[in-house]
């Protein structure tokens, strides 16, 4: 398995539980995948894992980069492109690579209920690939893997377009306005395409969240590839003005 670092932990975790080779590429210094690096280390590779937006640090990688790595990976080697902040994206230069499947064995994309259409309890997400690749996953599908509430929920929601433009709305707007107040505290936010942030906080992030919980805000955790950097999910207005005063008071201690 071929990822960045950092990224989205969880495929890593169970490839290394099921005894595969995980080969880690660090993001660039835009905080995008490296794709020239992550294509020599596909070389041999089962599975490529792209992120798209990325989790943790919400960057995007630039659209017309990606569809020309997934067109250089062998067709042996499979490209997972995990689209989960598909929906939040803005930038001219990110775009979903779901019609390459039509063209592309290898290409597997993926998409959940959890972001959002805010169904982060009720775990039910989908993934598009061909109808072979299909089979060879449906092989591997634990029995009964999403309850019937989930999937009430799951086709209630893609028909409701009103929610998700509401939803991208109220996301941006709020993470404009908390842009702009970690600004003036002198922090630098990287730029965001999901619902959550990653600040540069110019030290050691460790102390700062867990006064920050001391404090009563609950902040992401510490990713050790970027260990001055703090991940803040974008929440109300309410409690994205709370995160901002215990960040100025951190400041002023």
């Amino acid at each position: 398995l071929v990822v960045a670092d950092p990224t989205f932990e969880a495929l890593a975790i169970a490839a290394r539980t099921m005894g595969a080779d995980v080969r880690k590429v660090p993001l660039d210094t835009s905080h995008a995948h490296d794709l020239t690096k992550m294509a020599g280390a596909a070389l041999g590779a089962g599975l490529v894992y792209v992120c798209n937006p990325n989790n943790p640090t919400a960057t995007i990688t630039p659209d017309k980069d990606l569809r020309s790595f997934i067109a250089s990976v062998p067709a042996d080697t499979g490209i997972l492109v995990d689209e989960a902040y598909h929906h939040y994206a803005t930038s001219s230069d990110y775009a979903s690579v779901m019609d390459l499947v039509a063209k592309r064995p290898n290409l597997i994309v993926s998409r959940t209920f959890s972001k959002i259409y805010g169904m982060a309890g009720l775990r039910c997400g989908y993934c598009v690939a061909q109808e072979d690749t299909i089979r060879k996953l449906a092989a591997q599908q634990a029995w009964d893997t999403v309850n019937i509430m989930a999937l009430v929920a799951a086709r209630a929601s893609l028909g409701d377009e009103r929610h998700v433009a509401e939803h991208r709305r109220r996301n941006s707007e709020t993470k404009a306005w908390l842009r702009q107040n970690v600004e003036r505290l002198g922090y630098r936010m990287l730029p965001s395409e999901a619902n959550f942030v990653m600040i540069d906080v110019k030290r050691d992030v460790k102390p700062m969240i867990a006064s920050m919980r001391a404090n009563g805000v609950a902040v992401g955790r510490l990713f050790p590839a970027m260990p001055q950097h703090m991940r803040v999910t974008i929440g109300t207005p309410d409690e994205m003005r709370r995160f901002a005063e215990a960040l100025a008071k951190l400041q002023n201690a």
